[in-house]
């Protein structure tokens, strides 16, 4: 599990990556990306749609894999830079080993 001081949880902080943020595109999931000066460390945030899926156990889930695939691999991603998640429908019924792979294609 990623430490508190990891995650992006300020509704505020959310909407500023998604506003001034780039985007990175994938099957599974979107990367939102920024590097401005309120990022001091890094921190990550997770969104999950109820259009992926109606249920909370589903949205959760996916949640978790990107989660800990973010986790085992924190080191691949830069310092300074605030990351948010954007799951896709994809990311249903996948095992935690193709989302790890997805995420460490990129160099964040």
């Amino acid at each position: 599990m990623l430490g508190k001081e990891l995650i992006l949880k300020r509704r505020k902080d959310i909407e500023l990556v998604m506003k001034k943020g780039y985007m990175h595109q994938t099957p599974l999931f979107g990367m939102l990306v920024y590097s401005g000066k309120e990022a001091i460390n890094k921190r990550f945030g997770f969104i999950t749609s109820k259009k992926i899926s109606k249920r909370a156990v589903d949205r959760n889930r996916i949640k978790r894999l990107l989660t800990e695939a973010v986790r085992r691999n924190i080191d691949k991603f830069e310092d300074k830079k605030w990351v948010v998640f954007l799951a896709k429908k994809g990311l249903l019924g996948l095992k935690y080993e193709e989302v790890e792979k997805e995420i460490t294609r990129f160099r964040i």
